[in-house]
């Protein structure tokens, strides 16, 4: 049963909904959050399967980006004027249900004034908006989850404080530094090491590998996450990264041993390097 339902349009935010999408489901699980491109199995009715889970819904989360109210067919109408547009229904469904309607502000987007929306929509403009900033995602994510987490009134699942994934069964050993200098002065020599304090516990300190890689846009950096992204899935090991305009900044650590480097961390940074190396949008320093 999907608590959350994540509206979005596809020519405006696909992006960062499918991020959004993957941190709800780690947060929550799998089956409490919906999203049309990933929740609707082959073969099944479309509208169907989008007004029955916006009924289960408790939570509708509303992500716009600049081009949301701007988006336009090709005889240059905007869609959120047609009656029959998708997000239009969503959110009009969820308003006059009285369902517990976010806002998610992402890419400098702003909520657009009330008299610019169609009238069925213009209550979305008293809703409470939560800005999903590039440069600070994840602490601004953090005030979403845990405003879901309260609203959705989710029941016997993980809480917003679970931030790490079930790790693998074998627990590996931290890494010499003898041997992490060698990696550093060959395969790694991108790489740095960085210590930080760990924000569950500011008296704790961990220590990562950290990269920052360039691209040729901001798009081309968000593919780069998404094309890494599954590998990571696959590995059983995932990264702290962050996105500011063109650059992607990559941290690696296991959080199992304690936040110390450990060859997980070694061959997951090599599996990074190599799809960059492969990127047709990387823009790598001269």
């Amino acid at each position: 049963m999907s608590e959350i339902f994540i509206s979005y349009r596809r020519a405006d935010s696909a992006a960062v909904s499918g991020r959004l999408y993957a941190d709800l489901q780690h947060a929550f699980g799998e089956s409490a959050v919906f999203m049309d491109t990933s929740s609707i199995a082959p073969g099944a009715i479309w509208p169907r399967s989008i007004e029955e889970a916006l009924a289960r819904a408790n939570v509708v989360l509303v992500v716009m980006g600049p081009q949301w109210i701007r988006v336009a067919n090709e005889w240059g109408e905007r869609l959120i004027d047609q009656e029959g547009d998708w997000v239009r229904r969503e959110v009009e469904t969820a308003l006059a249900a009285d369902k517990q309607v976010i806002p998610l502000l992402v890419s400098g987007a702003r909520i657009p004034p009330p008299e610019r929306l169609p009238a069925s929509l213009r209550s979305l403009c008293d809703r409470q908006a939560v800005p999903l900033r590039d440069e600070f995602f994840e602490h601004d994510l953090k005030l979403v989850l845990t405003q879901v987490e309260a609203r959705a009134k989710l029941v016997g699942r993980p809480t917003v404080d679970n931030w790490y994934p079930q790790p693998p069964p074998e627990v590996p050993d931290p890494m010499s530094e003898e041997k992490l200098a060698v990696a550093l002065k060959a395969a790694l020599r991108h790489w740095q090491v960085v210590e930080s304090p760990l924000p569950q516990d500011v008296t704790r300190t961990r220590v990562e590998l950290y990269r920052e890689y360039r691209f040729k846009t901001f798009r081309d950096a968000i593919a780069f996450m998404n094309e890494v992204a599954p590998g990571c899935d696959i590995a059983i090991h995932h990264p702290r990264w962050e996105n500011v305009w063109r650059h992607v900044r990559v941290f690696l650590t296991t959080w199992d041993i304690q936040h110390r480097i450990s060859d997980r961390d070694v061959q997951l940074a090599k599996y990074f390097d190599s799809a960059y190396g492969e990127f047709p949008g990387a823009d790598p320093p001269e």
